[in-house]
């Protein structure tokens, strides 16, 4: 994929009368225009990846076997059943619920999973579930109104890929504390997996100040109220990161690599938002994404070094039982 950039064209919202609308594989919805014609990126799972298409050829259908609706629909498309890909391909196309044109208008979507997360973020987006059409056939609509992706990875972001995060950072209000720095763990989520150590990176951030959260354990509100009130975000790279999308332009952002990966949905993220960013290689050596051990590392000492952070005592006991359970897979499946 090639570098990123930011699109300062405004995205435009393609019409298409008398236009049908089927399910094709794992129920997303393509669109086909009145003459049979593939609306093109109307049948992506994930943006960016090919296997995720259909054949783009033109279709017959029989008007006497289809449900017709003669009204004007917004295509929305695949929601997808995961937090951090939600992000970066379900949301692509939100930023149109705030034109004018589709006011008070049906969406078109395939919800996968996290159906009570999607339906809050609808109630947040001033999207009434009688304004949601799931589609179990193929179906004919007056107009279909298909908006452009504000995010296509490896090519552009826009500007308006921001639009939904900054209406739901807007909305959400609680009587919570707010945090100006705070830690996103995977420590309690990744547990029995093997991902190990970061438990001694976030101990480093919590004597520093940092405020330790378990996004998996609060509410979609919280998470929201806790993202948009801070000034540092810190957290491992990975979709857990995603999140400063709910944070003020130009935070500050911390990516503590657990292995080594070019992250092209987070430089996006970084770019779009204008962050100050930060990373460091906190992993060993022969870590990957699905075997990784993070660890005092040369660069996280420099790191606490240059921001004047404290650093505890090592436990060299920890360290070296840590790295034993990471090479010698049958004490890992012990332990757990």
């Amino acid at each position: 994929m090639g570098k990123v950039i930011i699109r300062t064209e405004e995205l435009q919202i393609e019409e298409y009368d008398d236009a049908w609308v089927t399910p094709g594989a794992q129920r997303i919805l393509n669109v086909y225009d009145k003459n049979g014609n593939f609306v093109p990126f109307t049948s992506k799972r994930r943006f960016g990846k090919e296997e995720y298409s259909i054949p783009e050829t033109p279709m017959k259908f029989d008007d006497s076997k289809v449900d017709y609706y003669n009204e004007e629909v917004i295509y929305i498309g695949f929601l997808r059943g995961h937090w951090g890909h939600f992000m970066v391909d379900s949301s692509v196309r939100l930023w149109a619920l705030e034109r004018p044109e589709c006011a008070d208008k049906r969406i078109l979507v395939t919800i996968e999973g996290m159906a009570e997360f999607y339906n809050k973020l609808f109630m947040y987006l001033k999207i009434d579930k009688s304004r949601i059409l799931q589609l179990d056939g193929t179906a004919k609509f007056r107009k279909v109104l298909v908006p452009e992706l504000s995010y296509f990875p490896g090519k552009y972001v826009s500007k308006e890929f921001l639009t939904p995060y900054k209406k739901v950072a807007n909305s959400v209000y609680l009587d919570k504390p707010k945090y100006e720095k705070i830690y996103l763990s995977r420590a309690h989520f990744a547990k029995g997996k093997k991902e190990l150590g970061e438990k001694q990176i976030e101990v480093i951030f919590e004597m520093n100040g940092y405020h330790i959260l378990y996004p998996e354990e609060l509410s979609y509100e919280e998470q929201v109220w806790y993202y948009k009130n801070c000034k540092i975000m810190a957290a491992t790279n990975g979709t857990i990161a995603h999140n400063i999308v709910y944070a003020d332009d130009g935070s500050k952002l911390i990516i503590l690599n657990r292995y080594k990966e070019d992250n092209i949905h987070q430089n996006a993220i970084n770019l779009i938002k204008d962050l100050d960013v930060k990373y460091i290689d906190a992993y060993y050596r022969n870590s990957n994404r699905e075997n990784c051990l993070m660890e005092r590392t040369s660069d996280v000492c420099e790191f606490c070094k240059e921001e004047g952070m404290l650093l505890p005592p090592e436990s060299i006991f920890m360290k070296t039982y840590l790295l034993l359970i990471f090479k010698l897979p049958y004490l890992y499946r012990w332990f757990n």
